[in-house]
């Protein structure tokens, strides 16, 4: 039986260092930790003094040099101080008022530092009441839980509502109501504001923006625009002139109407006709001596014509055979017009118009 071949090199043995090399070893470890200690040591006691023995100095050159405060934009995440603003009104699902009901909720929400999408969804359905917009906000109560820890759980919200309540082609519908929008008794202002609210929806360029506005100002005070020395061509030109011009007449108007309401007596004075002389109104006078008296006591009146007062009477005519002279009750004619015909009456007037020129010449040779 063979034995396995063994290496019997011995093994290289290291030295270990002795006790007078550790004790080296460790008196010099500890000179470079006394070391380090004394000059930390130096270093705040020179730091220590400095800022004791130059406190003024350093004030002085803050005084002077002021520090520049950074006055960063807040973040979205930062909570806003809380202002008072007015709620939402309650909306009841009018497509007319869609928009305006997230644009108060948008104030809301600043004015209120509300920033948490959850808190957002639960304050605007609060305000959803009446209507199809109440029905709708019950519904989403209902889920309202398992989604609120959704990240654009606001965003969601925002885009459900105008799906359902928004307008669905807000264009088109801009620029009907800007075409039948007119100023009428409201003034420039107003009108102004009004057609404003619609501009970004209609996609139009300020050249068919300018001639929507000029269709809906009243006449005069277009034609007041378009006589001014440098008449506008943009937008904010026309509305610049038109403005400032129906402000002027207004103002006009109030001070005109002011003048002539006045209770000035000047006013009064320049104001106030004549009042005309009244005439007397004695009896007349037949007898020549009383007319003589009477004249030289009021040389002012005019002796009255006897015969003026008949002169604007009209001769009395029947009325049943049209003849003058005499009434009907008294007529012993057998005609009786109201039972003619258009005819017999055409023929029976033609006969009386003949009577009546024969009869002024013949008092016409009586008179010569």
């Amino acid at each position: 039986m063979t034995t396995p071949n063994m290496d019997t090199t011995p093994m290289p043995t290291t030295s270990l260092p002795s006790v007078e090399e550790l004790l080296q070893q460790i008196q010099l470890l500890t000179q470079e930790v006394t070391l380090l200690r004394q000059q930390q040591q130096s270093t705040t006691s020179s730091l220590t003094s400095q800022t004791s023995t130059q406190p003024s100095s350093i004030s002085a050159a803050s005084e002077v040099h002021p520090v520049p405060v950074s006055h960063a934009a807040p973040s979205s995440s930062a909570p806003h101080p809380q202002i008072k603003v007015s709620p939402p009104e309650p909306f009841d699902g009018s497509m007319e008022k869609a928009e305006t009901f997230l644009s108060q909720l948008k104030l809301y929400f600043y004015g209120k530092g509300i920033t948490d999408n959850f808190q957002k969804v639960i304050c605007a359905l609060s305000y959803m009441k009446g209507g199809t917009a109440g029905k709708w906000a019950h519904e989403k109560t209902k889920v309202i839980d398992s989604a609120q820890f959704q990240e654009d759980l606001w965003n969601d919200f925002v885009y459900e509502f105008r799906e359902v309540f928004g307008d669905p082609d807000p264009s088109n519908t801009a620029k009907h109501k800007m075409l039948m929008l007119k100023q009428g008794k409201q003034t420039a202002d107003e009108y102004v504001a009004s057609f404003r609210a619609l501009v970004s929806d209609t996609g139009y360029n300020d050249a068919a923006l300018v001639d929507q506005f000029k269709a809906g100002l009243n006449e005069n005070l277009r034609n007041a625009v378009y006589y001014v020395p440098d008449m506008p061509k943009t937008l904010e030109g026309w509305i610049k002139w038109s403005t400032r011009l129906d402000r002027q007449w207004r103002q006009s108007d109030a001070f005109n109407k002011s003048v002539t309401s006045s209770s000035s007596p000047f006013l009064k004075a320049q104001t106030t006709k004549p009042q005309p002389r009244p005439t007397p109104s004695n009896p007349p006078v037949f007898s020549s001596s009383r007319s003589t008296v009477a004249q030289a006591k009021q040389p002012d009146v005019v002796p009255m014509e006897v015969d003026s007062g008949w002169k604007s009477v009209k001769p009395l005519i029947c009325f049943k055979c049209r003849k003058p002279g005499h009434k009907a009750v008294n007529c012993r004619s057998t005609v009786n017009i109201n039972a003619m015909t258009h005819d017999e009456l055409a023929d029976y007037f033609g006969k009386l118009h003949l009577e009546g020129k024969e009869q002024e010449q013949e008092d016409k040779k009586q008179d010569f």
